[in-house]
């Protein structure tokens, strides 16, 4: 029996080749913009970066209700405001939702529909590159006599973050609080700094005017906290930490 030979085109072998070698350029490439952006995370100022802000709840979930206001109404209407404030300073602003569309069905969720809802506004946070991200809510009680903006964080990278948005809302009202560590599943595990800012509590009177009313006061205080925050930002050590790497 005589052994086949197999005749494989000259073009076939290029394209091959040129294949590899296109591949190999393009994860070369992708290492390169991750290794710089895992650089411009830690690097001071926030003109020129990219923010993702995160509206919670929406569509079929509507968050907490005080009569007739929502918290996902609210968490829009001061997610827009504060994009473009941030726009103004030179910042580029993704968000998670647009009204109720896009990663929010218009139907009854599951607890696991919810989580899953939650880990796609993770990952687009990290395929939009996000140098932070600020995931907006806010708060109720079955008292109405508590108030004051919360700030919750994950991870060390974060806290400084969270203290700087929390000092902001401090001057909202009569309460002062700390900010909070939590294992928040949109905060958690994330590249980049974030934090889920609680700017108020939607059943308490003062809290809510401010909240409806008075936007601009809470934007402009998430707003000045961000700044603080990445104004005082260092480069990290040279080869970075095993996180970033």
């Amino acid at each position: 029996m005589k052994p086949r030979v197999i005749i494989i085109s000259k073009k076939i072998v290029i394209a091959v080749v040129l294949f590899i070698v296109l591949a190999g350029l393009f994860e070369i490439s992708d290492n390169l913009a991750s290794q710089l952006w895992n650089r411009q995370i830690f690097t001071p100022g926030l003109e020129g970066k990219t923010v993702i802000i995160d509206p919670g709840h929406g569509g079929a979930d509507p968050g907490a209700i005080a009569g007739k206001v929502q918290e996902a109404d609210v968490n829009m209407d001061l997610a827009v405001a504060l994009k473009k404030q941030l726009e103004l300073k030179g910042v580029k602003v993704k968000m998670t939702r647009q009204d109720n569309i896009g990663l929010v069905p218009e139907k009854s969720m599951t607890y696991f529909e919810r989580w899953l809802i939650l880990e796609k506004r993770k990952n687009y946070a990290l395929t939009e590159k996000g140098h932070i991200l600020i995931s907006i809510h806010a708060n109720s009680s079955k008292d109405p006599s508590v108030s004051g903006g919360i700030v919750y964080y994950s991870d060390e990278k974060s806290v400084r973050l969270a203290r700087e948005l929390q000092n902001q809302l401090n001057t909202l009202g009569p309460r002062k609080r700390e900010a909070e560590q939590s294992s928040f599943t949109i905060i958690k595990g994330n590249i980049m700094p974030s934090v889920l800012v609680e700017t108020g509590f939607i059943t308490n009177k003062h809290d809510r005017k401010i909240l409806i009313s008075q936007q601009n006061i809470v934007v402009n205080a998430v707003l000045k906290g961000l700044e603080k925050y990445a104004a005082a930002l260092e480069p990290p050590a040279k080869g970075g930490t095993e996180e970033q790497k």
